[in-house]
């Protein structure tokens, strides 16, 4: 019922959009653009428990975007990299993937995305962030949510400071089928006022134990720098009744010159004691962690950063971890 409600909405600001757009401009003229992003990195370790060091290629994207007229355009992406971050073997291969393959309609307030597409639900705490290519942002690192699906999302710019998201899914991310009938349904609000960003995020997919993601996230920023804090609750992880997790992220930036800043982030993250157990049920993954560093931009879509990352893992059987990075960024 709850995807039926999402697409009736949808299908109405569309049909509303359609019949109030008039006719094309014939003045436009078509427009095509490739572009491309890689991150890269050579770290080392400086502890007892991992002194290794590495040169890696960790993500590389392609893409290609076309404008057909001024309401409609379509993007598609190739996100190359390993297919399992968690497996060092991994790192070895690399795959190519489909990371957009999306059709996008555009008319005053609103804005239609359909087929495979980025999703909104850590869309604004990535930007704000600022430093994909170091370390991800919260959901994305600890699997709350996937960046990209299949499915439809529409955003409504209710007023110059309110913007709504409603958005219906497969909800089993870009890497993997849809091979049942279930379906993620979500909706954000976003408010941004002066310097001010807030953010409330909640999302549902219906299964025997629906999984449900809640969060939160409040930022300033200004030319100085920035300041940003997140929670995030995520209820019945992989659909298993009682798995839950919850986290909290909080980071910030100071700008030195132009293309010099310093940052910092500390994240948290627990999980619950089921009734039948006496430890948390995803303990050898709870801990916190910490990056902190220097970021510099030699030129336009060059970012360079020599940055530290640790891991301090609440298991006291698991070692922690610290690293010294030198990461680099570059598009075009």
């Amino acid at each position: 019922m709850k995807w039926i409600i999402i697409m009736s909405i949808i299908g109405l600001l569309i049909f509303n959009a359609l019949f109030s757009s008039g006719s094309e401009d014939d003045d436009f003229k078509p427009s095509s653009k490739t572009f491309a992003k890689v991150y890269s990195n050579f770290h080392v370790g400086i502890n007892s428990s991992d002194q290794s060091s590495a040169f890696e290629i960790k993500r590389a994207y392609f893409g290609y975007k076309h404008g057909f007229n001024e309401a409609f355009s379509a993007t598609v992406k190739l996100d190359i990299g390993s297919p399992d971050d968690e497996s060092q073997y991994s790192l070895l291969r690399r795959y190519a993937y489909f990371k957009n393959a999306a059709l996008t309609y555009r008319y005053e307030k609103l804005t239609v995305n359909f087929g495979l597409i980025d999703l909104f639900q850590f869309k604004i705490q990535e930007k704000l962030w600022g430093k994909r290519y170091i370390f991800k942002s919260f959901q994305d690192e600890y699997k709350f949510g996937s960046s990209a699906d299949i499915g439809i999302i529409a955003q409504y710019k209710i007023n110059k400071n309110l913007k709504v998201y409603l958005g219906l899914m497969n909800g089993e991310g870009y890497k993997k089928l849809q091979l049942d009938n279930s379906y993620k349904s979500a909706i954000s609000l976003e408010f941004l006022f002066n310097n001010f960003i807030t953010k409330l995020y909640y999302d549902f997919t219906d299964e025997s134990f629906p999984q449900t993601t809640y969060s939160s996230f409040i930022a300033y920023k200004n030319h100085l720098g920035s300041i940003a804090y997140e929670y995030n609750y995520h209820r019945n992880n992989e659909f298993k009744e009682n798995n839950n997790q919850h986290g909290q992220s909080i980071y910030v930036s100071y700008t030195i010159t132009d293309n010099l800043e310093i940052f910092g982030r500390y994240d948290i993250l627990r999980s619950n004691i089921l009734s039948e157990d006496n430890r948390p049920w995803n303990l050898n993954n709870d801990g916190s962690a910490i990056i902190s560093g220097i970021q510099f931009k030699p030129v336009s879509n060059v970012n360079l950063s020599l940055n530290y990352q640790d891991w301090y893992p609440f298991a006291k059987d698991e070692a922690n971890l610290a690293y010294i990075y030198f990461n680099v960024e570059f598009s075009f």
